[in-house]
């Protein structure tokens, strides 16, 4: 089990080029289902703190986001670790202008292979609008998340990590589709009381 929590501040946001600050809470639960098999659970929510405006004459926003939870079949051994599932969009925002509005569905699979201090992997999903949580008419959801990684790892317990958050919203204008943020990501493992911490 692990509980990750990845703040994020992105600048040049909406039309005055604003700064949002939110963060993500990530749990993710493996349970066994068999002598060979895996059930991992993953969830995403997003808890944005101050967002700009995204439309001229907005107004800037705050609340948590759509949930986004997974569900991933893996083996338990094996060279390659991989799992593939169904991931599903819930409109749990306490804000319109944060979510969707829409109940969404797709396919979702991760593969990653460790070598040594190497851990090269991605994680991929797709999703698509398959209902309206309200009455009002909102934009129909089809996008994809891409999250190609590579780490390297000390015997100190440092990470270091160089990997992408890609998104594509395929209703968005041409060239529009497309965010490809590169992260680089520095971090150590120790111990809180009993647990492993990062």
């Amino acid at each position: 089990v692990s509980i990750p929590f990845q703040f994020n501040w992105d600048e040049g946001v909406g039309p005055t080029d604003g700064l949002r600050f939110m963060m993500y809470a990530q749990p993710v639960v493996p349970m066994s289902v068999s002598d060979k098999w895996n059930l991992v659970g993953r969830f995403v929510l997003p808890l944005v703190f101050s967002q700009p405006p995204l439309v001229e004459g907005g107004q800037t926003q705050a609340g948590t986001g759509d949930i986004v939870f997974s569900a991933f079949l893996s083996p338990k051994q094996g060279k390659l670790i991989w799992g593939v599932g169904p991931v599903f969009g819930l409109p749990t925002t306490t804000n319109p202008s944060i979510g969707t509005g829409k109940w969404s569905l797709g396919p979702t699979a991760v593969v990653l292979k460790q070598r040594g201090p190497w851990t090269v992997g991605a994680l991929a999903n797709q999703l698509w609008s398959v209902g309206s949580a309200s009455n009002v008419e909102r934009e129909d959801v089809n996008q994809t998340f891409l999250q190609p990684f590579v780490a390297y790892g000390l015997k100190s317990g440092v990470t270091f990590t160089l990997s992408s958050e890609s998104t594509a919203n395929w209703k968005a204008d041409s060239g529009q589709q497309w965010t490809v943020p590169l992260i680089l990501q520095v971090s150590k493992v120790t111990r809180l009381g009993p647990f492993p911490f990062s």
